[in-house]
């Protein structure tokens, strides 16, 4: 039986990390499949009112981290709905579909034939969903191949529940997923640096697309953007994956002398969290210890506890989002926990 999803409450804001792989992980994104799927993810998010905050593609699956937010559909006009539908039907379709409603008569009949398609916006799963089969019909056309192409439901985390736009930005954790997904092709050895990556939301962004770039602003927030022009944003941004490859790089020395130091532990999964935290003098260095986090001097102050977290979350950020939780508050006072 199929669980159901962990959804932001109704009429409010959630944060999503959605990945889904190929079936059989066979390797089919090139750059002509890569174009398409991203015109045909950017034509979803239209329809559907939701934002992309951030994207990967790789060969063989993808990486969405998506806002969603309240809709009330009832509000639209009926050519607003028809206008966001064109993001996602053809020409021929949408002639159709105008050509039935016009010739209903009365208001309510024709409220009751746009219901189905206002009932799927904002809606996550209708937005995966949608995405997934018009690619897999494109794709299956052009290949001529039958069947599925993905390996089952997608894969999907809420980040945040209930996000405020207060100007402070999506939080830690929405940075942490973000870097994740756009060290990727870093890690996997595609490219030598994110800047690199023609396929990712902030590769994109430093090549002018427009989607990808609201996505960096909604991420970071206006607080901390106010005044910064689309090259400060995006320095920023890759301030923070250069941390965190800095501290990835610290953390796997650390964990290489633990190995040798405990060659029992060198199949310990728990012996590679590594944590960042500063010395005596202030300087963060890695380190690591059998399953838990090292400590660092006794946190003085919520603006030191602050800094110590962020360090933690950049050096996980370089290796796996191991640390990737369902709610962002549950995943800050985990990590304080191992710090204090």
């Amino acid at each position: 039986m199929l669980r159901p999803r962990a959804l932001a409450e109704p009429g409010r804001a959630g944060l999503y990390h959605v990945c889904s792989r190929v079936v059989d992980r066979r390797v089919i994104f090139g750059k002509r499949e890569r174009r398409k799927f991203m015109g045909l993810m950017k034509g979803g998010a239209a329809f559907a009112g939701v934002d992309l905050v951030s994207w990967g593609l790789m060969g063989n699956h993808f990486h969405l981290l998506v806002r969603v937010l309240p809709v009330n559909a009832e509000e639209l006009s009926d050519e607003e709905v028809f206008s966001r539908m064109e993001q996602i039907y053809q020409p021929p379709r949408m002639r159709h579909f105008r050509g039935l409603w016009e010739r209903l008569e009365g208001e309510e009949a024709r409220r009751v034939f746009l219901a189905p398609f206002r009932a799927r916006m904002g809606n996550l799963s209708d937005f995966v969903k949608t995405l997934k089969q018009r690619f897999t019909q494109w794709f299956n056309r052009r290949t001529a191949r039958e069947g599925t192409l993905w390996e089952g439901r997608f894969f999907s985390v809420m980040i945040s529940h209930n996000e405020s736009d207060d100007g402070g930005g999506l939080g830690l954790l929405a940075r942490f997923v973000a870097g994740y997904i756009d060290l990727n092709p870093v890690r996997a050895k595609v490219v030598r640096e994110a800047d690199d990556c023609d396929w990712s939301g902030f590769g994109s962004a430093l090549r002018g697309d427009g989607e990808a770039l609201a996505g960096m602003r909604i991420l970071w927030g206006s607080t901390t953007t106010r005044g910064m022009d689309s090259p400060q944003i995006l320095d920023l941004h890759r301030g923070m994956l250069a941390r965190a490859r800095f501290l990835d790089r610290d953390a796997e020395g650390a964990e290489m002398s633990n190995k040798v130091g405990h060659p029992e532990k060198s199949d310990d999964r728990e012996s590679s969290r590594i944590c960042a935290a500063p010395d005596e003098g202030g300087v963060v260095k890695a380190g690591a210890s059998g399953g838990q986090f090292e400590a660092g001097p006794p946190v003085q102050d919520e603006a030191s506890a602050a800094m110590q977290l962020e360090a933690c979350v950049l050096s996980l950020m370089g290796r796996r989002c191991m640390a990737l939780t369902k709610r962002r508050a549950l995943g800050q006072s985990w990590m304080l926990s191992h710090i204090e």
